[in-house]
This record gives structure tokens, C-alpha cells and sequence, in this order.
């Protein structure tokens, strides 16, 4: 088996375990917003009534669980587009051309960028909202069965393990999506170090033929 076929199929492989994540990170975070009827928790805080020990949110903006799940989707479509096209690749035995793994390569460093900042997000605002859940309650976890102030039908009960799916999710996704991108630079590596070998080899082939070229022309 070549190196392009091993670059080939370790593609294929990164692509499929990032489709599984990108779903694992749509599917709670849809969950999530539906439970919360819209709001999301990310970056929310409040206070505890001492009244009836309901929860009073100040709610966070939606746009952090937006984000998040735009992330999701366009993971999902980048993903599922490149394992098809790799497998295509595979079943005819070839490769793409050395522009289209340039654009590969740039487009896993683009989804980096997007799901580290979607990461940073869902840790970081799921911090926030645990510290205010603990300020009653021993952990974060068993805060599932607090009632909010004024949504008394708001269902909060399946918010940690929809957001530590999400955030574990979303974490792994960049460790799959940063080794696409070390996969599709060794390619470009790979492909330009064939054009250096083919353009030297046209060279030297010009150069032992220097004398007979010189001949035919002043002829």
C-alpha cells in the first residue's frame, strides 16, 4: 500500500469519527434548547429565591448555543463531503490535485479555528452556570432538580450529561480535526516534493541534451 493510500484512508477514518462527534454535539445541544425553550445556559448566572428556592437566571445570550451548534452542522457537511470525495478517491485508486489539497488543508484549519472557539465557549460557559448552580447545591450535577423562577415547566433535568456530551463532543472534534489538518499538509508536502523531483528531472534531462538543443538551433 503507497503513503497516498495510507494518507487516503486515515482521512476516511478522521472524517467518520468526526461525523459521529459533530452529531453528538448537534443532537444534546438541540435537546438542550428545547428543554430550556430556547434559552441557553451558556454564560448564564442568578440567584437562588431564599422564598421557594427557585432559581432567578440572568440568561445568557443564545448566540454562544447558536454558535455551537452552527459549528455542529457545518462540521457535519465539511465531513460528510470530504469522506465521500476520499472514498471516491480510493474506489478509482487516484488522488486529488496538489490546489485541492491546499484547499483541504486550509479548510480543516478553518474548522479548527471554529470548534477551539466553540470549545472555549461550552467549557467556559458551562463553568458559569455550574457556579451558580453551587451556590445551593453541592454539585453541578444534582442541580438538575432545581426549578426555575417563572418557567415552572422549563425541564432541567437532562442538562449536564446534554452539555458534558457536548462539551467532551466538541473537544474531541478538534484532536480529530487537527490531525486532519497534520494528514492533508503531508499530502501537500508530499505532492510538492514530487513536483521539486519531476521539475530537477526535467532539468537534468535539458541539460544532457544542452549540446544537441544548442546544435539544432544554430542549425
Amino acid at each position: 500500500m503507497g503513503l497516498t493510500n495510507v494518507l487516503l484512508l486515515s482521512q476516511a477514518a478522521g472524517y467518520s469519527v468526526t461525523i459521529i462527534l459533530s452529531l453528538c454535539v448537534m443532537i444534546p445541544m438541540i435537546l438542550h434548547e428545547s428543554s430550556f425553550h430556547g434559552h441557553c445556559l451558556l454564560f448564564t448566572s442568578g440567584s437562588f429565591v431564599s422564598s421557594d428556592g427557585s432559581f432567578d437566571p440572568s440568561w445568557g445570550s443564545g448566540f454562544y448555543c447558536g454558535f455551537t451548534l452552527f459549528v455542529a452542522i457545518v462540521s457535519l457537511i465539511i465531513a460528510l463531503t470530504q469522506l465521500v470525495r476520499t472514498c471516491i478517491f480510493l474506489c478509482r485508486n487516484t488522488d486529488c490535485s496538489f490546489l485541492s489539497a491546499v484547499f483541504e488543508a486550509f479548510l480543516s484549519l478553518l474548522m479548527i479555528l471554529l470548534v477551539i472557539t466553540s470549545a472555549i465557549f461550552v467549557t467556559r460557559g458551562f463553568s458559569t452556570w455550574c457556579a451558580a448552580m453551587t451556590e445551593r447545591f453541592p454539585s453541578c450535577e444534582v442541580s438538575e432538580a432545581m426549578q426555575v423562577k417563572g418557567m415552572p415547566d422549563l425541564d432541567a433535568s437532562g442538562f449536564f450529561l446534554e452539555m458534558g456530551t457536548v462539551q467532551f463532543a466538541i473537544w474531541t472534534s478538534l484532536v480529530f480535526w487537527v490531525m486532519i489538518f497534520v494528514l492533508s499538509s503531508r499530502k501537500v508536502f508530499v505532492f510538492h516534493e514530487r513536483e521539486n523531483i519531476i521539475i530537477s528531472m526535467a532539468r537534468e534531462r535539458m541539460r544532457y541534451a544542452g549540446p544537441s538543443y544548442d546544435s539544432y538551433t544554430d542549425e
